[in-house]
């Protein structure tokens, strides 16, 4: 429990003091008013947006689970992603979502590899459509925005970034006897960073996962194939909700949605989160989107928008998240198990 607390608490602060600093630097303070006289059918919009995108969320995870054999009703699979949402929230590279999401599905009927198998299949679907769309938004950024030389940087480097990532992912699943080898050889550099036990730990750890990508991404490619189109076309939709909300929040506050440019932005911006910089990627998004965002956003409304964006899509997953898990689910030893054992292996 003391683990939890240090990491949310963590994250809380970067996040806000982010926020706070955006708000001193962008408005001045009869501007907070703006806040307040949002209009609300915009703001309940974008709440009904974020709503149903962890519906969708829900639906693809379903899909997959059921694939490779699990029985989860469409409302067990809802409350396992609801229930994922404070871990992710709150650890590096959200990586403790992804650990409680298989532990809650090892009570579906599923082994904890085939679990491995879907949580790692649902990253790779998410891989897949950021990397489809990267080259498609930066296109549509440049041509739409007048971008200065540090926002083409940010970009460069995230797909940059990215593209390795994807890469790896693909000789993966392609060649996991090589990369396993590669990854035997590097041990002293795992030693060098973090110490033999721990070393030793991670080494382990990353071949087993080596072994369950390259397993189950071979069974969704041969024998599975239309759960993984369907898993798509719901990623598709799951990520065309999320990346609306930005917009709508932006024309509640009187500006423009700038849709395109927005979407442009938000595949970046997700790029940079799947990077494990800090717990829940707060303080990096807020910078990140300030960044990327006034280059077509009003100064005066920057602070706020930001603000109001990541109160529906990061605050709101802990507040909603932490009660499904705790009060609804009671799964409260397995939520801390997986923060604590996430932020761990983050250190």
């Amino acid at each position: 429990m003391n683990g939890l607390r240090k990491w949310l608490a963590i994250s809380l602060t970067f996040s806000v003091i982010s926020i706070l600093a955006l708000l001193f630097y962008t408005i001045t303070p009869g501007q907070l008013r703006s806040l307040i006289q949002i209009h609300p059918a915009f703001l309940a919009a974008a709440l009904i947006f974020q709503f149903s995108s962890w519906l969708v969320w829900g639906a693809r995870l379903k899909t997959m689970s059921e694939a490779v054999g699990g029985e989860l009703s469409f409302r067990k699979s809802v409350e396992i992603v609801l229930s994922n949402l404070f871990a992710a929230a709150i650890t590096p590279g959200h990586a403790g979502g992804e650990v409680t999401r298989i532990q809650l599905l090892r009570g579906c009927k599923l082994s904890v590899g085939d679990a491995s198998a879907v949580v790692l299949g649902e990253r790779m679907l998410d891989a897949l459509f950021l990397g489809i769309a990267a080259p498609i938004a930066f296109l549509l950024f440049t041509r739409y925005v007048q971008s200065t030389p540090g926002i083409i940087a940010l970009f460069g480097a995230a797909a940059l970034v990215f593209g390795l990532l994807f890469f790896i992912l693909l000789y993966v699943m392609a060649k996991p006897r090589k990369v396993k080898s590669l990854v035997t050889k590097v041990r002293w550099l795992f030693v060098r960073v973090r110490g033999v036990d721990k070393a030793d730990r991670a080494m382990q750890k990353a071949l087993r996962e080596i072994d369950v990508f390259h397993n189950s991404s071979k069974r969704y490619l041969k024998d599975e194939r239309r759960a993984l189109v369907k898993g798509f076309l719901l990623t598709m939709a799951f990520w065309l909700l999320q990346f609306s909300i930005a917009s709508l929040i932006l024309v509640g506050l009187g500006s423009q949605p700038w849709i395109l440019a927005s979407f442009s932005a938000q595949t970046v911006l997700m790029m940079i989160a799947m990077i494990p910089l800090t717990p829940g990627n707060s303080g990096i998004a807020e910078v990140s989107t300030a960044a990327i965002y006034s280059v077509f956003v009003s100064t005066s409304i920057l602070g706020i928008f930001i603000l109001g964006w990541r109160v529906i899509t990061y605050y709101l997953n802990i507040v909603v998240g932490g009660l499904v898990s705790i009060k609804i689910l009671q799964d409260r030893p397995v939520v801390e198990g997986a923060v604590e054992g996430a932020a761990q292996e983050a250190q």
